[in-house]
């Protein structure tokens, strides 16, 4: 067995064995290796002499061996001293470059964020904000997943996401942060909604063909329970696997879409017409989700940041 695997192995031994040896014995150390005069090497680690000669004994009495050899003007390693010295100086390196990952971390300057989010969101505020995010913090990897209602939930109650943004289901498992509220409407191509005025009831809405999302999205349920608690039976001549194929076929004329009013960009509500469905006025509330007890990274509170001014519970979107 060679010098430098002895040496590694009685470091393990040691550092498993006793809480004794700290990093500080190691920069002691260290530096007194790199001066060969204690005196100055004090100087170099911000301690008085006596207290890293301390250090020092300390440190050769707990592995049981010489690590210098002292003379009047200054100090030499031992064998043994040369070779631990190898050791020591991975293990403050492997230290110095975990301090300065979770530093980069910290500041921002390198990780991984990963959200999951309705797509309604994934079209209309978060694109926006993903922007700003990544202007502001460009060595973070970002990653969005566009999925439904209940997949938010899904991968936001596993960990397999920083956090989710979407509906709240009741008895959940998550901790859920209210952060926007936002509405259903009625959004179609100019004219068709001409009559409507400021609002299109449930009732008025059997007038016409109705663009829905699918059955098992949130936006469906909502629709349903809505129409069914107005009595109103809809035709429903589309339904749309996502928004943006929803809002073609309204932009086309072929119907009224039915959508969450922060499921389209502030363009598309100029170049079409959108009302508010009332008669009930249907509103929801969207949550940033996360599993119990999981602490945010710092760069999903910065995103978070982002995202409470952005919404604001009171005030609905779109």
């Amino acid at each position: 067995m060679n010098d430098a695997v002895s040496v590694d192995r009685m470091v393990e031994r040691t550092f498993s064995s006793t809480s004794a040896i700290s990093f500080r014995h190691l920069r002691a150390f260290r530096a007194a290796a790199h001066h060969q005069h204690f005196t100055r090497a004090a100087e170099a680690v911000g301690l008085s002499q006596p207290a890293l000669s301390a250090l020092i004994g300390q440190l050769e009495t707990q592995l049981g061996v010489k690590l210098f050899q002292r003379t009047t003007r200054s100090v030499e390693l031992t064998p043994v001293g040369r070779s631990f010295l190898e050791a020591a100086n991975r293990i403050l390196a492997d230290l110095d470059l975990a301090v300065r990952e979770a530093k980069d971390h910290a500041l921002l300057r390198r990780g991984r964020l990963r959200i999951a989010a309705l797509p309604s969101l994934c079209i209309g505020l978060l694109p926006d904000l993903a922007r700003e995010f990544r202007r502001r913090h460009d060595g973070v990897m970002l990653s969005i997943f566009d999925v439904p209602g209940d997949e938010v939930v899904e991968l936001a109650q596993n960990r397999q996401v920083d956090f989710g943004v979407g509906y709240a289901p009741v008895g959940a498992l998550l901790h859920a942060e209210p952060i926007l509220t936002d509405r259903l409407v009625a959004l179609a191509a100019p004219g068709l909604l001409d009559a409507a005025g400021a609002g299109l009831s449930w009732q008025a809405l059997q007038d016409f063909e109705v663009i829905a999302m699918n059955t098992g999205t949130t936006v469906r349920r909502l629709m349903d329970d809505a129409a069914a608690r107005a009595g109103a039976s809809l035709s429903i001549s589309i339904q749309a696997n996502q928004m943006p194929t929803a809002i073609a076929y309204a932009r086309s004329g072929l119907g009224v879409a039915v959508l969450p009013s922060s499921g389209f960009l502030s363009k598309t509500s100029k170049e079409m017409v959108c009302v508010d469905l009332i008669e009930p006025h249907v509103e929801r509330t969207l949550s940033v989700l996360r599993a119990i007890n999981a602490v945010p990274t710092p760069a999903a509170e910065a995103f978070l940041d982002l995202l409470r001014a952005a919404g604001g519970i009171g005030r609905a979107a779109g």
